[in-house]
């Protein structure tokens, strides 16, 4: 990775200019529009635009058993992928911690490893960044690995009480990093498989169907019926945000990461991507700026300086 001073370039929407990476920025508001504007847009308007039709059998009865399977599927996901989740969230948070008190332990046990130390936790965590909640740690096992090497060579410069004292402590904080890391690497991927999915949609689809024969003539009965069809997939929504950790990942690239970033002594870092998909705004301090060359093909990089004037 190379790295180089620049000095900010502001675009006319008040972010870094990033060429010909406009793609990406496209297609990921894009997404956001369709799932968050059209698709529930086109939800509300399908009791007016769809005819009306009648079913011969006794839709009252089939809708109250579709109802109750699908709450309780939907209740069971919810809660393991909350658990999931929360578990996800206190992972990271303990990773973090133990990287920033290694740092601080390693310098304290051997002073001249320190640079070394910064740098390695720094290019572990830059790696982190690159790559989603769901497979980070499946993906950086090289640079973690780099971590935990540098600090089973680290041994005190005397004999010292505090730094003999600071060596035991170190590598009980390294035995629950790893741990730590274990656990993040069984809670990142998704509780909720393929086959789940097809089964809550097809029942969503089902309720939808339903309730669309049960809706009268009158706009209200209309309203009613789009905004119950509307609930199914605000719900299938929040699950599939909850179980893919997307309300993390912004935390970890804006807050969490950062610092770390501050505690060893590095400048701030964001991926391009972290301005492109807008989770956050320019920093008001010197930050460093990873620009990808063939993003997501690769993870090949430049890491520029960037300096606030």
């Amino acid at each position: 990775m190379k790295q180089k001073n620049i000095k900010i370039k502001i675009s006319a929407r008040g972010g870094p200019a990033f060429g010909g990476k406009t793609k990406i920025m496209k297609k990921y508001t894009f997404k956001k529009i369709l799932t968050k504007i059209i698709i529930p847009i086109v939800l509300l308007a399908l009791p007016f635009v769809v005819p009306y039709y009648v079913v011969e059998f006794d839709v009252s009865t089939l809708s109250s058993i579709f109802s109750l399977i699908f709450a309780i599927l939907v209740g069971f996901f919810f809660a393991t992928a909350t658990t999931n989740y929360l578990n996800f969230q206190t992972y990271l948070a303990d990773e973090g911690a133990y990287l920033i008190s290694l740092y601080n332990l390693g310098k304290l046990v051997q002073p001249s490893v320190t640079k070394r130390l910064r740098d390695t936790i720094d290019a572990y965590y830059i790696a982190v960044l690159d790559y989603s909640l769901m497979e980070f740690a499946e993906k950086t096992r090289k640079e973690f690995q780099a971590v935990i090497d540098l600090l089973d060579t680290i041994e005190p410069t005397d004999d010292k009480k505090m730094r003999i004292a600071a060596l035991s402590y170190m590598h009980e904080t390294k035995s629950n990093l790893v741990k730590t890391f274990r656990s993040i690497t069984f809670t990142s991927p998704c509780v909720i498989k393929g086959l789940h999915w097809f089964i809550l949609i097809v029942l969503a689809v089902i309720l939808s169907l339903l309730l669309m024969s049960l809706r009268t003539e009158e706009i209200l009965s209309g309203i009613v019926t789009g905004v119950m069809i509307l609930s199914l997939y605000l719900i299938l929504f929040l699950l599939r945000e909850v179980d893919n950790n997307n309300f993390l990942e912004e935390q970890l690239a804006c807050e969490d990461a950062q610092n770390i970033f501050e505690a060893i002594g590095k400048p701030r870092y964001y991926p391009e991507t972290t301005f492109l998909k807008g989770w956050t705004k320019i920093p008001n301090v010197d930050y460093r700026l990873g620009v990808y060359k063939n993003y997501p093909q690769s993870m090949e990089k430049k890491i520029k300086l960037v300096r606030r004037v």
